[in-house]
């Protein structure tokens, strides 16, 4: 009585493992792909489809273009806030004939010895698995926590090569799974590679005091060019025309300390007094009138109340009007 029974202990052993299993893989990549592609098989196409294998690996973006399977389907993924493609979904011609005919003819046909090339109808027709499949993965959380799998936008690429020319770049997360369909020796691959999303880089912000610094400094050395202007009178044309060398202008109102100094397109830049230094003309610069801004200048309460003091005020029929 004391021994044990041998096939008692073989079903209870069983049976503990069969309570144990389901917690400890319910989120393996193995056990999440087996599911999701399943439903989205049936839901997109009415195929039975079950994983026979699953593996994963990182490449890089250059790698995945280069090393990639050429003749699959090849469909770019990508997401809003992304400004290239962030993923691909490849399937090879095996399962694409599996998800043409089921859509086409109901059924699958015998296994054929050759595939046809891939077309653009066949990456658009194999859309919608390809939709349903991430979604079922998102609901499984498949990938997580730096993918969400239901939060990409699928389309149709040409090839690998076109697809390279608009992929991100940067480290991939790789998954090559290989399918059962139609529970029969029908077999097919995929490969999903996604971007995992990075963490945020917190660049250094700019010390703009010292790029303000450097551009007055090389603006010190610039040469530019001012025009004493004593004063302006306007004449007819005939007057000017009568002008003779050595003839004296009277210039009403003019002293030696009503100079001003304008910048190349005529703004005032200071007023000044004439003079001489070293029996040379020069002028003393008085009142400097402006500085350096960053933003265009603004006007000023004052100038702003005068522009309103010219403005005609309305009169009391205007204001009955109104």
């Amino acid at each position: 009585m004391d021994a044990v029974n041998p096939i008692l202990a073989h079903k209870l052993g069983q049976a503990q493992k069969a309570a144990v299993e389901p917690a400890e893989n319910a989120t393996s990549p193995t056990r999440q792909m087996r599911r999701a592609l399943g439903r989205a098989a049936d839901k997109s196409v009415g195929l039975s489809a079950s994983v026979l294998g699953i593996s994963e690996e990182v490449m890089d973006a250059e790698n995945l273009i280069e090393d990639g399977p050429e003749g699959w389907v090849v469909l770019g993924l990508r997401t809003g806030d992304a400004a290239g493609l962030c993923g691909l979904f490849l399937m090879d011609q095996p399962l694409r004939s599996a998800l043409i005919e089921m859509q086409t003819m109901g059924s699958l046909l015998p296994l054929a010895e050759t595939q046809r090339p891939v077309t653009r109808t066949d990456a658009v027709m194999s859309v919608p698995f390809a939709v349903n499949l991430l979604a079922e993965l998102g609901e499984v959380n498949f990938g997580a926590p730096d993918l969400n799998l239901a939060s990409y936008d699928i389309g149709p690429i040409e090839n690998l090569r076109t697809a390279g020319l608009v992929m991100m770049q940067g480290s991939y997360r790789v998954w090559r799974v290989t399918a059962q369909m139609g529970g029969g020796e029908a077999q097919g691959e995929m490969l999903i590679a996604l971007r995992p999303k990075e963490a945020a880089v917190l660049q250094p912000v700019a010390n703009t005091s010292d790029w303000s610094k450097n551009l007055r400094d090389a603006l010190d050395d610039a040469p530019a060019d001012l025009d004493a202007v004593l004063t302006k009178m306007t004449l007819p044309i005939g007057k000017i025309e009568e002008f003779e060398v050595g003839q004296v202008l009277q210039l009403a109102g003019t002293t030696v300390g009503s100079v001003t100094l304008t910048g190349p397109g005529g703004e005032k830049i200071a007023t000044a007094r004439l003079g001489q230094v070293a029996g040379k003309r020069a002028v003393r610069v008085e009142v400097a009138q402006v500085d350096m801004q960053d933003v265009p200048p603004m006007l000023t309460p004052v100038q702003k109340l005068a522009e309103q003091d010219a403005q005609p005020s309305p009169t009391a029929p205007d204001l009955v009007d109104s």
